[in-house]
């Protein structure tokens, strides 16, 4: 293992520049994450299906000691792109987005909103004023195909709204264009030696 940071950070970039379907990636920059949090804070800003929004796996991504930001090809990614989306009220999960062959956090009545997406109705606020305290909130997930590299620790995968995929697609300069074109954050920190 490595000692020097430097050369840790190079190893791990180039590990994730050799994964299926990248495209580019790069170190985020203080700035940049400046960015990605104003842009974020925007777009949570706004109602979606009459809910305000939050990004939890972008916000622990950019918290850590390193970001890196990449774009890829979702269809040949290690790593589904299919981010996990729970609407929570006071810390429990009153509806959520399933994939095929996910289990339900809840095993009451449940309404399916659109393809995937359940409500559960008994677990919904009663009072009509607290439905603002009903987030729709982005999940942070374990970037699964960095398991095992000796360098990091704390690991969180995050992604972007629109906006700041675009950002990051413009910092990366990915012109290409194609019908699986993703991108993600990838937060960890440098193991201590």
């Amino acid at each position: 293992m490595s000692r020097d940071p430097v050369d840790a950070l190079q190893r791990i970039l180039s590990y994730i520049r050799g994964l299926s379907g990248v495209l580019a990636s790069d170190v985020l920059t203080q700035p940049d994450k400046e960015t990605l949090i104003r842009l974020e804070e925007e777009e949570e800003g706004r109602d979606f299906l009459g809910f305000k929004r939050y990004n939890e796996g972008l916000r622990e991504a950019l918290n850590r000691e390193y970001t890196v930001a990449l774009a890829y090809r979702s269809s040949v990614f290690p790593m589904p792109h299919r981010p996990p989306v729970k609407l929570v009220y006071r810390g429990t999960v009153v509806g959520e987005l399933l994939y095929e062959g996910e289990k339900p956090s809840h095993t009451g009545r449940s309404i399916e909103l659109f393809e995937g997406f359940f409500l559960y109705p008994d677990l919904l606020p009663k009072d009509p004023s607290e439905k603002r305290l009903v987030k729709l909130v982005y999940v942070k997930r374990f970037p699964t195909f960095m398991r095992g590299l000796p360098w990091v620790e704390a690991l969180v995968y995050g992604e972007p709204s629109p906006r700041g995929h675009r950002f990051i697609l413009d910092k990366l300069k990915v012109t290409a264009e194609f019908e699986d074109l993703a991108t993600g954050l990838i937060g960890f920190n440098l193991k201590k030696l």
